[in-house]
């Protein structure tokens, strides 16, 4: 139970769950403008208008803040996604299905601060966060491949080769996604979607031809 006093009506829980909110924002602002490494704790402080005893009561270090934005990013990437397939999946074609998910994919991806940090602040910091990204393309294809299996019934691919189809999915849209960021976002987000949707419509004429085995 945590014992710390309640002040203004704000539990001592509450109170630490707003701070490390606004250590967040604070974090998202500043590393995805001047950079993680160009970010101190002073910096970070004062852009959430808070004392450095805060920040570590909640972070042991920028990095470790650097992780929990990186998190904090990627689940919103993949609440955005899970939420397009969940509104157009009610009768939806796969076609649909598909181009609602990118559509939510790069909705979310048009928030540059959180694409600077998702996609290129987070490299080559350690060796801790080199494992979090890696793990992160590793969920997104097992998104990608339990959506494969949803949507295309007659989905005959073995585990082991699904698994590098939709890692290679991931990493086509996701080079596509940085090239967008670094272009400053200069073609439509419909371009983007209909773009990479090809992907996938290579992939449906893929499984509708008959099995063949391996050479």
């Amino acid at each position: 139970m945590n014992s710390g006093r309640t002040y203004g009506g704000e539990s001592a829980d509450a109170r630490q769950a707003r701070q490390r909110r606004q250590f967040l924002d604070a974090g998202r602002a500043l590393f995805g403008s001047v950079g993680y490494r160009a970010t101190t704790v002073r910096s970070l402080c004062k852009q959430a208008g808070l004392t450095d005893r805060y920040f570590y009561n909640n972070f042991a270090s920028t990095e470790d803040l650097l992780e929990a934005v990186y998190r904090d990013g990627m689940d919103q990437l993949r609440a955005a996604v899970l939420q397009a397939i969940a509104e157009r999946g009610n009768g939806g074609t796969p076609r649909q299905i598909i181009d609602a998910a990118l559509d939510g994919f790069f909705a979310a991806f048009e928030d540059a601060r959180l694409a600077r940090v998702c996609w290129l602040e987070v490299l080559g910091v350690s060796p801790r966060i080199d494992r979090l990204y890696t793990a992160n393309v590793g969920d997104f294809a097992g998104l990608l491949l339990q959506l494969s299996r949803g949507l295309f019934p007659q989905w005959r691919i073995d585990d082991e080769r699904g698994e590098v189809l939709n890692i290679a999915l991931v990493g086509a849209i996701s080079q596509a996604a940085l090239h967008w960021l670094l272009s400053d976002y200069r073609a439509s987000r419909a371009t983007m979607v209909a773009s990479t949707s090809m992907l996938f419509q290579g992939l449906a004429v893929l499984i509708e031809q008959p099995a063949s085995t391996p050479d």
